[in-house]
């Protein structure tokens, strides 16, 4: 890992870094101390209104690894997925635009586990094809008294079915649309940061 790591939290962001911040008073700054005061600290920004926290460390690497440790870790991935006309696949999931993506399964590599996930998710016939990583995004939620930690590995796909689609419904998702790029917007207004991310990447 060589650049900034951006965890999204309830759509505000906590940036791992190992860049020095030039103002020294800066209360959204936290210089990584040891693993019980940095869990500390992001329950109080779990439950605050900051808009974003920094977290500062010589070792990238190793920040993540004490930062994953304050959570459950999980591995997803997804997919962004085009046509050949330059149509682009969305979902729309408990009230917001989204991308298929989901857990990874035992055994699973993470592209296996894209692929899976968009078939699903929008009952395609056809397998998509893999083009290209795109980027990973992280976020942290709630479940089942557990906070959360979700990595998820994004690949570019390319599709050629002409199939009606099938949202999941028991992944509540409620529609499985294809977009033009001009349409963008529609999503961009209601989405997710990370899924903005994956989209802008």
């Amino acid at each position: 890992m060589s650049s900034d790591i951006k965890i999204y939290m309830n759509e505000r962001v906590v940036v791992l870094t190992e860049k020095a911040l030039d103002r020294p008073l800066m209360d959204n700054k936290y210089i990584f101390r040891d693993k019980k005061s940095l869990a500390k600290r992001l329950k109080h920004f779990d439950k605050s209104n900051e808009a974003c926290l920094y977290i500062i460390h010589h070792n990238l690497d190793k920040l993540f690894g004490y930062f994953s440790e304050c959570f459950k870790y999980i591995e997803a991935a997804g997919g962004l997925v085009t046509l050949p006309d330059g149509r682009m696949l969305f979902i729309e999931r408990l009230g917001k635009w989204d991308l298929p993506k989901g857990k990874a399964e035992k055994g699973e590599s993470l592209q296996e586990t894209a692929i899976r996930e968009v078939v699903e998710e929008c009952g395609l016939k056809k397998t998509p094809k893999i083009t290209g990583e795109l980027t990973h995004t992280y976020h942290t939620y709630h479940q089942n008294g557990k906070h959360i930690l979700k990595h998820t590995a994004w690949y570019m796909m390319l599709y050629d079915g002409d199939e009606a689609l099938h949202p999941q419904t028991s992944e509540d998702i409620v529609n499985a649309v294809w977009l033009l790029p001009n349409q963008l917007n529609i999503v961009l207004q209601n989405t997710y940061e990370s899924i903005k991310q994956v989209i802008m990447n």
